[in-house]
């Protein structure tokens, strides 16, 4: 369109391999950059959808039919549960800064809800050396509450740190994305923007060769 450029993960309709067309309920990961003066999306329908975006960088106007407008700046994360439908329109809000922008698209495990809106922020000090609860299916930890058996982690790590992440159900999969940094998986080198899903395991060790910022998905396979 000109004024993004945009890399997908996952595209049921346009997938980037034949296998990659979801994650169990996940169906779409993005990762947009928007360019500067006003250009973004304009108001546009979705419906039983639930719609994860996590601004990397940048300011992000958002607006809805159903009265909820404002500014998503740098770490924040914005929930919409479509249900029953609503209309959206997002911009850059700088005439200057490109927007980094993840949007992750999760199919619900409820169709027909009346529509929601929430946000919140991810603030770097609630994620240095550990992962902070941004997304689960009972709103813990003041996380976003999600229609849907997935919980979205981030965190941030050291050179030499190592975690292992024990999923949270044993019918859901582990997909594990690099935001920033560089970090291994089952002697598999992941770098910025990379992705590793795990499915066969009930939990993954991952070792940080820098400084990473990452992401955790942990989401149903049956939906």
């Amino acid at each position: 369109m000109g004024w993004i450029q945009l890399y997908q993960s996952f595209n049921p309709n346009n997938p980037p391999t034949p296998n990659r067309r979801h994650f169990g309920a996940m169906i779409i990961l993005d990762n947009g950059i928007i360019a500067p003066g006003g250009k973004g999306f304009g108001m546009h329908p979705h419906d039983n959808m639930e719609i994860v975006s996590v601004v990397i960088s940048g300011a992000m106007v958002h607006s809805d039919t159903a009265g909820n407008e404002g500014v998503n700046v740098e770490n924040a994360v914005q929930l919409i549960s479509a249900g029953t439908g609503i209309h959206h329109s997002e911009y850059n809000h700088s005439d200057e800064i490109a927007i980094d922008n993840l949007q992750i698209w999760f199919l619900p495990n409820k169709k027909g809800i009346q529509p929601e809106y929430k946000t919140m922020v991810s603030s770097p000090i609630f994620r240095d050396g550990k992962l902070q609860l941004l997304v689960s299916p009972d709103g813990n930890l003041e996380s976003l509450k999600i229609h849907q058996q997935a919980w979205v982690w981030r965190g941030t790590f050291q050179e030499n740190e190592s975690i292992t992440y024990l999923k949270k159900q044993k019918d859901n999969g582990i997909y594990v994305f690099i935001i920033e940094g560089d970090a291994v998986i089952k002697n598999q080198r992941l770098m910025r923007r990379d992705g590793y899903g795990i499915v066969d395991s009930d939990d993954v060790e991952i070792t940080f060769n820098t400084i990473t910022d990452i992401l955790i998905i942990d989401v149903t396979l049956i939906f």
